[in-house]
């Protein structure tokens, strides 16, 4: 099954939108990466968000299992959904992310990756970005009113 970017929430799309650019484009255009990343935050209200997004994707960014595309990607590949899937899941406090630790081959620091993924979380949550593409993934739910309320409209 193809996921299409088109077809993801919002908070996903932008999730994964400024991950792509941190993690695959270059720091000498201008504006630069860390720039663009900066300012999408800042417009839906995450102040912080350039550096709660590098604080977790240091720990993935060198690590041999962990690739995205590059922005113009439209079908999303596996490391991207489970990027989504675990900001989707640290937004309950007591997530361990055994998960993404293994899948990811995370080693050292652990404790680090985990403090990392759940302040994005939250602040995603905070601001009702919506990251869930449990109902895109298992089409389970047809769409409806009471499906897109608290999403962000861009």
């Amino acid at each position: 099954m193809s996921l299409d970017y088109y077809d993801l929430p919002f908070g996903a799309q932008l999730l994964l939108w400024t991950s792509r650019v941190v993690i695959n484009n270059s720091c000498r255009s201008s504006p630069n990466k860390y720039e663009l990343v900066d300012t999408a935050y800042k417009k839906v209200g995450l102040e912080k968000g350039l550096f709660l997004l590098k604080d977790f994707l240091v720990h993935l960014r060198n690590n041999k299992n962990f690739k995205l595309q590059s922005i113009c990607s439209r079908y999303l590949i596996t490391n991207e959904i489970n990027l989504i899937n675990c900001l989707e899941d640290n937004k309950c406090s007591n997530f361990n992310n055994a998960y993404y630790l293994k899948i990811w081959s995370i080693n050292n620091n652990i404790s680090e990756f985990c403090k990392a993924a759940h302040k994005l979380s939250i602040s995603f949550k905070h601001l009702k970005l919506n990251t869930d593409i449990s109902l895109i993934i298992n089409k389970r739910v047809t769409p409806d009113n009471d499906n897109y309320r608290n999403v962000t409209i861009h």
